[in-house]
C-alpha cells in the first residue's frame, strides 16, 4: 500500500473486504484513505446453500458424501448431466478462482425457477435478521471511517452468489434489499455505493432493470 502510494500521490489507496465484524475493524492497517468493505449478508441464500449440501458462497464444498444431494437433484433442469460427467466449460476456472466443480454444477444446471422459489418461501424468516445484519455492518464502517477520517465506500453486495439466471436478487425482493442498504449508507455518510454485484454488463439485470438502477443511482450521486 505504500508503494502505491508512494508512485501515485494523487490517487487513494486501500484495500476491499468483506464481512465488516464490528470487533475486528480496529485491526486493520492504517494506511489506507478509504473504507472500502463488501457486504454478502446471505442470510436465505446461505441457508439454501446449506440445505442443498453447499458451504457458505464461493468456499463452497460437499457437507455429504452423496453428490448431489436430494435437495439439490429437485431443483436441477431435466437435462442436467451427471455429476461424474461435468467439468466447467473451460477447465481453467476451477484453478483460477478455487471455487470447486461441486458449485460450478449448481450454479450451472439448477432451474433457476426452483433455486428462486425455495428463496422466496424461506425469506420471511431470515428477513429482520439480514436486514439488522446490513445495517450493523453500515453503521460499523460509517463509524470506523470517522475514527479514521476517511471517506466510506461500499462495493459489493447485498446478498450473495446466486446462479446467473436466477432473479431473486433482481426483482422485488433483492431490490428492497438493496435500496434498504444504499439508504442506510447514505444516512450514514457514505461516499459512494454499488447497487448489487448482479448490475453489472455481464448479467441479465444490466439489460432489464434499467430504470431501476437509474432511479436508485440518482439518489446515490444527488447525495
Amino acid at each position: 500500500m505504500k508503494l502505491l502510494q508512494a508512485r501515485h500521490p494523487g490517487i487513494p489507496v486501500t484495500y476491499s473486504l468483506g464481512e465488516p465484524w464490528p470487533g475486528e475493524l480496529d485491526d486493520l492497517p492504517e494506511q489506507a484513505q478509504i473504507a472500502h468493505f463488501h457486504f454478502y449478508v446471505y442470510g436465505v441464500l446461505g441457508a439454501l446453500y446449506e440445505a442443498v449440501g453447499l458451504g457458505h458462497g464461493t468456499e463452497a464444498a460437499p457437507q455429504t458424501a452423496t453428490w448431489p444431494t436430494p435437495e439439490l437433484a429437485a431443483m436441477l433442469r431435466p437435462d442436467a448431466p451427471p455429476f461424474a460427467d461435468y467439468q466447467p466449460d473451460e477447465p481453467w476456472r476451477l484453478a483460477a478462482t478455487g471455487i470447486p466443480r461441486e458449485l460450478f454444477y449448481a450454479h450451472d444446471w439448477v432451474d433457476p425457477d426452483r433455486w428462486d422459489l425455495w428463496l422466496y418461501e424461506n425469506y420471511p424468516a431470515h428477513r429482520q435478521a439480514m436486514r439488522d445484519t446490513l445495517a450493523g455492518w453500515v453503521d460499523s464502517v460509517a463509524e470506523f471511517a470517522r475514527r479514521r477520517a476517511v471517506p466510506a465506500v461500499l462495493g459489493e453486495g447485498v446478498v450473495g452468489y446466486t446462479p446467473l439466471l436466477t432473479r431473486f436478487e433482481e426483482d422485488a425482493v433483492g431490490k428492497d434489499i438493496a435500496e434498504f442498504v444504499v439508504d442506510r449508507c447514505l444516512a450514514a455518510g457514505f461516499q459512494g455505493v454499488v447497487l448489487t454485484s448482479n448490475a453489472a454488463p455481464h448479467h441479465p439485470m444490466w439489460h432489464t432493470d434499467r430504470d431501476w438502477m437509474r432511479r436508485v443511482n440518482s439518489r446515490i450521486t444527488a447525495a
